[in-house]
This record gives C-alpha cells, structure tokens and sequence, in this order.
C-alpha cells in the first residue's frame, strides 16, 4: 500500500502561472456562459465584471500559493509576475472565448447589444436625459458597432485591463512579499 506524503512537489513559477491562469480561465469562461444562459443582456452591465474580479482574485492566489510553497518566502517581483502571468493566462483565453461567443456561437448577439442599447437611449430621451443632438450622436455610433469593433474592444479591453490589474498587483504584492533574511542587501 502506498503512502500518501503530506508534501506536494514544489511547483515551478511556469507550473504555478499556467495551473492558475486555466483555472481564472476556466471559472471566467463559466460565468460568462452562465450569464448569457441565464438572460444574454446581463452579459452587458454589471455582472459582467464578476469574472474579471474572480481573475484578478485567482492572480493572488497564485502569488499566494509560492509563498505558501517556498516556507512563506517571496520577493516583491515574484508576486507581481506570478500575479500578472497568471491574469494574462486567464484574460486572454477568457478574451478569446468572448470573441469567439461573438463571432463564432451566436453571430446575431452584436445586434441584440445594438438593440438594448437603442432602447436605453430611447428611454433617456424620453426621460429628457438626452436631447434629440445627444440622442442622434448617440444612436450613430451605437448604429456603427460591428464584429470589427467588438474585436477592437475585446483586444483594447484586455490591453487596458491589464494594465489596471498590474496596477492592483503592484499595491497587493507589497503586503504578500516576505523577502528571505539571508538576501544579501549589499548597496
């Protein structure tokens, strides 16, 4: 029989960035299934955000794991890259699947965002909110969306969200480094 050892093979920082980067993937691309099973127009407003929170969550968790890993040890750099590695993983193949949910698994979903956003806009100028210039300038570029520019925001999101990730990770990582005692800081 077999024992089982308590100790798990220390992972390397590839190892630790890939397990983590399909794992935020895999729970992104879950929730956005969900939600646009659930009802497609959540996909457009708040909810949508849960996955990229959960990513960014994830990312963490991963700097976390190497610390845990390496007896509560970890520079500064190495929490950041284990953080941003793993949310590039993972954003970009979550990017990927909106793409291709859009694109690919249901070609008339940038019409149906086309039409709920009509439809706001047709409220606010109801509401006064708008004025009928505002709501003209508005319902044109709303009327200008196609795949072409949900590539572009799909790819300009994912280059803008990860910049304010790096951002978050900078801040974080100042609180889960531990640098050894032993680091030679020698000026």
């Amino acid at each position: 029989m077999e024992t089982i050892s308590q100790e798990s093979p220390q992972l390397s920082t590839k190892d630790i960035i890939l397990r983590y980067g399909l794992i935020g993937a895999g729970v992104s691309i879950l929730i956005t299934t969900l939600l646009y099973v659930i009802d497609y127009t959540m996909l457009f407003g708040g909810f949508a955000y849960i996955g990229i929170v959960s990513i960014i969550i994830i990312g963490i968790l991963a700097a976390l794991h190497k610390k845990r890993s390496n007896n509560g040890i970890i520079s500064y750099g190495e929490s950041v890259s284990l953080s941003i590695g793993s949310f590039a993983v993972s954003e970009g193949l979550a990017t990927v699947f909106g793409i291709l949910l859009y694109l690919v698994i249901d070609t008339s979903l940038v019409a149906k965002m086309k039409n709920l956003q009509m439809d706001k806009m047709d409220k606010l100028l109801s509401s006064g909110a708008l004025n009928k210039e505002q709501y003209k300038v508005a319902t044109a570029s709303i009327e200008k969306i196609d795949t072409n520019s949900i590539l572009f925001y799909s790819l300009g999101g994912f280059l803008v969200f990860t910049i304010l990730v790096l951002i978050i990770y900078l801040i974080t990582s100042i609180f889960i480094k531990n640098e050894s005692p032993f680091k030679n800081n020698s000026i």
